[in-house]
């Protein structure tokens, strides 16, 4: 059963497509097919798959009729199909080099974590900690409590919801990812999130949801920004330049000026630091900072659909 699914022009799913490819979190997350991307989520303790396909118009695919609004929801805030970029790409406009990258991949919207419990347990396992290494503990997590399905002979494994999180004991958390003190983290801070719940961190204005998850044990402010972010699609802020600095050095060279690009994209500054950080080879470590980076641009353009 197929579900159309309205997209903000300009949007290229073939760069939807790069992205989740090269995202190293997500690796070997998602069935990835030439012109569809499949994944699980979890809905009343099983995974339920459902499949965004490409075409005019783009459809989401799902077996489920009884939560298909619901997965037709997740798919398009998933991908960011009703984000607006016509702010960004105007402010762009004066800015060569941002204009450059952005030529390159032109109509990626801003792939999300599939959910809030993804990023509340990927945030504690990023911290301080190259990406590579992140992810692994991440595949790791999923492999020990993840939903398992089977879709067209790939297994996929969604994300427990918290519900289920908050069950979870903190040793058998750090067991599976090989860290223990990671794991009573993500124990703490699922639970703390799982209170704020889904709707507020969503709703409630930037300052107050992101003052509230620094109220949560082992949640600092590049956390408190990630989830946000990343995980709830809020431009709003940073979560900190420093950390986006060096792959902007890629795309700016001895032109970067921080101040100058706050000033100039303001609140679309989350989608700035989006194509910054997806433009430049992921696999080049550019987390920490301070360190000589050598890196590329990602130079393949892809179809863009208008």
């Amino acid at each position: 059963m197929r579900h159309p699914l309205a997209t903000q022009a300009p949007f290229s799913f073939a760069q939807t497509l790069a992205f989740v490819r090269r995202f190293p979190p997500c690796q070997g997350e998602y069935l990835i097919e030439d012109a569809a991307l499949t994944a699980a989520v979890t809905i009343d303790g099983e995974a339920v798959p459902f499949t965004i396909r490409d075409g005019a118009p783009l459809t989401v695919e799902v077996a489920d009729r009884a939560h298909a609004r619901a997965l037709v929801a997740r798919a398009a805030h998933w991908i960011g199909a009703d984000d607006d970029l016509r702010e960004l790409y105007a402010a762009a406009a004066g800015d060569p080099p941002f204009l450059a990258l952005l030529e390159r991949m032109h109509g990626l919207h801003h792939v999300r974590f599939l959910t809030l419990e993804e990023i509340a347990v990927y945030c504690v396992m990023m911290q301080r900690t190259p990406v590579a290494m992140a992810a692994r503990k991440k595949r790791a997590f999923l492999e020990r409590f993840g939903k398992r399905i089977t879709v067209r002979g790939h297994e996929l494994r969604a994300m427990p919801t918290f519900d289920e999180l908050v069950t979870l004991d903190p040793e058998a958390i750090g067991d599976a990812i090989g860290h223990a003190s990671n794991g009573r983290a993500i124990a703490v801070v699922v639970r703390g999130v799982a209170e704020l719940g889904e709707t507020f961190l969503r709703t409630a204005p930037y300052a107050a949801a992101r003052d509230a998850l620094l109220e949560i044990p082992g949640v600092g402010p590049f956390s408190a920004g990630a989830i946000l972010l990343r995980g709830l699609g809020r431009m709003d802020e940073l979560p900190g330049m420093t950390w986006f600095a060096e792959a902007a050095r890629v795309v700016y060279g001895a032109s970067y000026d921080e101040a100058a690009i706050l000033r100039r994209y303001g609140r679309q500054i989350g989608y700035w630091s989006y194509y910054v950080r997806s433009g430049v080879d992921p696999h080049v470590p550019t987390w920490k900072s301070g360190t000589r980076i050598k890196a590329r641009v990602v130079p393949e353009p892809v179809e863009t659909v208008e």
